[in-house]
């Protein structure tokens, strides 16, 4: 919680900052809108990390020795075709491995072990987007918005393990076709330069997967979900760039 109240205040302490500067983004001195017809967008986030354990013991995990990192783009592109309104397309490409060594889980009457494991996956997504916004003050710096969101992903992964007499493994293709609803808020920072903040809250979702093990054996799944959700996990922060 802490860190999401020191992203919204630094998202409004840029805003009001300026204040008292001179505001010209070059579009209309209206205040009834926040970005005018006309206007593209250019925003997006990203994301990298990477972790290396060696040997290492937390609580009832033991000897945990593994490497893996995950990576995330996602561009997004709008132009407004009405005041305070936008369609475009938001684009994302996510990629994710575990290298797992060795990890032991050890309790008093239980102890599990694995070793020789490894898993990479990837996955490229296209959304169709409309956002709206509601303009917060007078001098065009901060506003709302919503994002809707239409489309879907294709994924991609394999896993092994190679700690018995032979590798046992599994590829697997995953379809997803969902839409979402994304509401957030908008700060700018300079004339063109804006923070955005944004968390999922509603989404309707269909998915299904097929598997081939050991190129031998099929498996299929798939699975339904809808429902309002607020997971701080989907929290998002991004740069923007207005221009016309």
């Amino acid at each position: 919680m802490r860190f999401i109240t020191f992203i919204i205040s630094m998202l409004f302490l840029g805003a009001y900052s300026a204040e008292a500067q001179h505001l010209d983004r070059g579009y209309s001195s209206s205040e009834s809108s926040f970005v005018d017809r006309g206007v593209w967008t250019v925003c997006g986030t990203g994301k990298y990390s990477q972790h290396i354990n060696d040997d290492l013991n937390v609580s009832l995990v033991k000897s945990v020795s593994s490497s893996g990192y995950d990576i995330s783009v996602n561009p997004k592109f709008l132009y407004h075709f009405r005041d305070d309104m936008g369609v475009g397309l938001s684009v994302a490409y996510d990629r994710s491995m575990l290298d797992m060594l060795s990890a032991q889980l050890s309790t008093p009457a239980l102890t599990l072990g694995a070793e020789d494991c490894y898993q990479i996956n990837h996955k490229f997504s296209a959304h169709g987007v409309y956002r709206a916004y509601i303009p917060l003050s007078g001098i065009k710096r901060v506003a709302m918005f919503s994002d809707v969101l239409l489309g879907g992903s294709f994924k991609q992964g394999k896993s092994f393990n190679a700690s018995g007499v032979y590798a046992d493994g599994t590829y697997s293709v995953s379809y997803t076709l969902e839409v979402s609803v994304d509401p957030g808020i908008v700060a700018f920072l300079t004339d063109r330069f804006a923070l955005e903040m944004n968390l999922g809250i509603f989404g309707l979702s269909y998915s299904w997967t097929n598997q081939v093990h050991n190129q031998v054996d099929n498996g299929y799944r798939d699975s339904a979900s809808a429902g309002f959700m607020f997971n701080l996990l989907s929290l998002g922060v991004g740069m923007s760039y207005y221009f016309l």
